[in-house]
């Protein structure tokens, strides 16, 4: 009877202890709240909203607010699309349990007239904006417009970097990863920028996330250096080895 008292005893003490590790592995994502308006201020009802890397999506209710849960940790791209309305990006932080609100206003899609072309001399008005031409002028780094990336088509923006000079991807078991080859003497994992604000992360792997989260075809232009030396100052931070520069198309 001692025995069995003891048992009872004992038993209830032990599941908590067994049921502990799989709660401390739950990493819990954001929560994406994004109210949706018109240019005079009314709930949008109907568009869309997509989040970079994750393959879920979200449509506005009638009081314009599209929820999106679970959305991984990092800087990313939140994207929202309406017909008749032109796509309107944001970048986002997301933190693990944090609520991201975001409010949207969307602007009425141009209609083209035939006949007239609006052009910047072949340039792009928000490269120009960032400073792009001025550092490829300058010619310190690896540069990759538009036209190119629709060219070589990469289904993950690491593809891209295969045709970069002084960059190459290797594969680390299920990623692929931008080095700088730095000239033979060493592989260094460039730090990511999107639309200039620095992306999470802390190993390499982080890097291939980020850049898989970028879309290739919402790409405007790319910009690589590798070496402190070449690095522009306003990115070159803490003794980063080599950074990517990701600009994507007018948000």
């Amino acid at each position: 009877m001692r025995r069995l008292l003891l048992a009872a005893t004992l038993f209830p003490l032990a599941l908590p202890v067994c049921a502990a590790p799989a709660a401390a592995q739950e990493r819990p994502g954001s929560l994406l709240l994004v109210r949706v308006l018109d240019e005079q201020g009314h709930p949008l009802m109907g568009a869309r909203v997509t989040v970079g890397g994750v393959d879920r999506e979200a449509r506005s209710d009638g009081s314009g607010v599209a929820r999106i849960e679970r959305v991984p940790e990092g800087l990313r791209l939140v994207d929202v699309r309406r017909q008749g309305y032109a796509l309107q990006r944001v970048a986002s932080t997301f933190t693990p349990g944090d609520t991201v609100h975001r409010e949207v206003v969307m602007k009425p899609d141009p209609v083209e007239i035939e006949g007239i072309t609006v052009t910047t001399w072949g340039r792009s008005t928000r490269l120009i904006h960032n400073g792009f031409y001025d550092r490829q002028r300058r010619g310190l780094g690896a540069y990759m417009t538009r036209d190119q990336i629709e060219r070589f088509r990469p289904y993950h923006l690491q593809e891209a970097f295969r045709y970069m000079r002084g960059f190459s991807v290797n594969h680390s078991r299920s990623h692929d990863i931008v080095v700088a080859t730095r000239g033979g003497i060493g592989n260094c994992v460039p730090h990511v920028y999107l639309d200039g604000n620095r992306m999470l992360m802390r190993r390499p792997e982080d890097q291939a996330d980020a850049l898989e989260s970028i879309p290739p075809e919402n790409v405007e232009a790319i910009e690589a250096y590798q070496g402190p030396a070449t690095i522009p100052a306003e990115y070159n931070l803490n003794g980063t080895c080599a950074v990517i520069l990701v600009w994507t198309r007018g948000a």
